[in-house]
């Protein structure tokens, strides 16, 4: 009788222990269907035409999703990849709701982040953002967009780790970020706040892949400045960084490209921003601290083992919304803002970005990467001189000297000659696409 009073405890113990797990994922399930819930008032559909591709878009139609972070100024955040890096027409939707044009308000350079723009008041609740630190290793997380077409669909994961291999943060997370999450937000579900923004995956097999997103720290700095009504274009780095043998970017300077922006010895070791209560750890850090500043800004450095404080003086990089081009017969020319530039002396600012594949400049044998040297034997320092040129050479041959990567050991670039018709030039602009007729 022992014996059994003992194994009916035990079954006793056993049952309330299961009814009680079985109570803690019930409570979990709502939790995160809650959860969900809430994302698709705040998650948009994206759709994207790129008709004239400049550097890092394709021509094509493409979708993702994005989210509502400002409903007073009908803000939506997504990534720069999915609202197109240069001039692109982009619609969204709300669930339920017909899709309507949106305004790039900033494409950001550095990080893969968007923020369009309504221009109208939003009636319903945006997103809300966690904090600026990393979500912790083991957090339950979900990636809610529309994967593979299917709209407003949600996938479940956690936190799997930080990783600053590829330049900017980036969360990785074993949610699948497939074909339409892109932009999408990432949740913490035990609360429902935002931590990122899916944005990669790298790997083939969806057993091995990985998966990543945009923390939102960027999203954090990027949006406070733009509420304050500045830019929060990230800096010019004329200076180099040397990397690690797991070929991370460390904060230890190679050289300085611009001693008068940036009074930097070699072996300096970047530790801090002023003004910026955290410290410089990360490539992401030291840019974050300096989005938007421009003249004096203090950078703190180790030199030879002392604590110094220099004054930097960056300069930001151009307006990605702002991009223009010239395209001629096809080929896509724009300007091309290098941080190292200084290490190629004489190297065009102007490139060829993309190439239309049925055009006479692709049947030319023009190619993107290819720097533009002359055209009619003249040297064209930005896109508006270009332009202004073309505009009077419509219709009339012009002449054209490539510069572009040699195969010759012992040479950086050689140099191709090329003749194009110029019957078909367009100027290329955030309003769109404008043909330049031709004159007899």
């Amino acid at each position: 009788m022992k014996r059994l009073h003992v194994a009916l405890c035990v079954m006793a113990f056993s049952v309330e222990g299961n009814e009680s797990a079985d109570a803690a994922r019930r409570a979990a399930d709502n939790q995160t269907e809650g959860v969900f819930r809430q994302a698709r008032q705040y998650t948009v559909r994206i759709r994207t035409r790129i008709e004239t591709p400049l550097a890092g878009d394709e021509a094509g139609v493409y979708t993702g999703a994005g989210f509502l972070i400002d409903a007073e100024r009908g803000w939506i955040v997504t990534n720069a990849h999915v609202a197109g890096r240069g001039p692109s027409e982009v619609m969204v939707a709300f669930d339920g709701q017909a899709f309507v044009r949106a305004r790039k308000l900033y494409v950001d350079s550095f990080a893969d982040i968007a923020v369009l723009s309504l221009d109208r008041k939003v009636d319903r609740p945006g997103a809300r953002l966690a904090g600026p630190q990393p979500a912790p290793v083991g957090e339950p997380i979900g990636a809610y967009g529309h994967p593979l077409g299917l709209p407003f669909t949600g996938t479940r994961g956690i936190v799997s780790g930080h990783t600053d291999l590829f330049g900017p943060n980036l969360t990785q997370i074993d949610a699948t970020v497939d074909p339409g999450n892109s932009g999408g937000p990432v949740i913490q579900l035990g609360n429902g706040e935002v931590i990122g923004i899916a944005t990669a995956k790298s790997g083939d097999d969806n057993r091995d892949r990985l998966n990543y997103a945009t923390p939102v720290a960027d999203v954090h700095r990027i949006l406070g400045i733009l509420r304050r009504g500045g830019s929060p274009r990230p800096p010019r780095l004329e200076f180099s960084l040397l990397c690690d043998e797991d070929e991370r970017t460390t904060m230890r300077v190679g050289e300085s490209l611009n001693d008068q922006r940036w009074p930097f010895l070699a072996a300096d070791s970047i530790v801090a921003v002023a003004g910026v209560a955290s410290p410089v750890t990360s490539l992401d850090d030291l840019v974050g601290g300096l989005r938007g500043r421009e003249g004096a800004v203090g950078v703190t450095v180790i030199r030879q083992g002392r604590r110094i404080e220099v004054v930097a003086r960056p300069a930001l990089r151009a307006d990605l919304v702002e991009r223009r081009g010239v395209s001629i017969d096809g080929a896509r020319i724009s300007s091309i803002e290098l941080d190292d530039h200084a290490l190629i002396p004489n190297r065009s600012r102007l490139l060829i970005h993309s190439v239309e594949p049925s055009s006479v400049a692709s049947m030319r044998d023009l190619a993107p990467g290819d720097y533009i040297h002359q055209i009619d034997g003249q040297s064209f320092d930005s896109v508006d001189s270009l332009a202004a040129y073309v505009r009077t050479r419509a219709g009339h041959p012009l002449t054209i000297v490539v510069r572009r990567g040699s195969p010759d050991p012992y040479r950086i670039f050689e140099s191709h000659l090329r003749e194009l018709p110029g019957d078909d030039i367009q100027l290329i602009g955030p309003e769109g696409t404008t043909s330049i007729a031709g004159t007899d």
